[in-house]
């Protein structure tokens, strides 16, 4: 599934931003605008001095979960729909900004802009 968003909202390749909390933010407003949530996924720290090297963000439905109950019990069965929308942000420590260096927009469930004010 692809949501539609005006294009000068949607996450590219190579944007670049003053802040990790910048990018962040960025792709939590684009998430609202085309109907999901948002979680990090990954960080990756540098072992010298603790500091963020880069980041994965990822659609809240990313991954697969295991449960003992049938899907016909579960009460949301589509709660982890091993959805393949993230955005990789690193660190360009040369110029001090963050970049969008990996992108993925497509989703394996449907995107609901009209209920985005009951995403957490």
């Amino acid at each position: 599934f692809l949501c539609v968003v005006d294009d000068k909202y949607v996450p590219k390749v190579g944007m670049l931003f003053e802040s990790l909390e910048a990018a962040r933010i960025f792709y939590r407003d684009y998430a609202k605008r085309a109907g999901f949530s948002t979680k990090i996924k990954n960080t990756n720290k540098s072992k010298k001095s603790n500091e963020i090297l880069n980041q994965l963000l990822s659609c809240n439905r990313e991954g697969k979960r295991r449960s003992e109950l049938a899907v016909s019990e579960k009460t949301n069965p589509i709660f982890a729909a091993n959805s393949p929308a993230r955005v990789y942000v690193h660190h360009l420590k040369i110029i001090g900004l963050w970049e969008i260096s990996k992108v993925a927009l497509g989703h394996s469930h449907p995107c609901c802009p009209s209920q985005v004010e009951l995403f957490p």
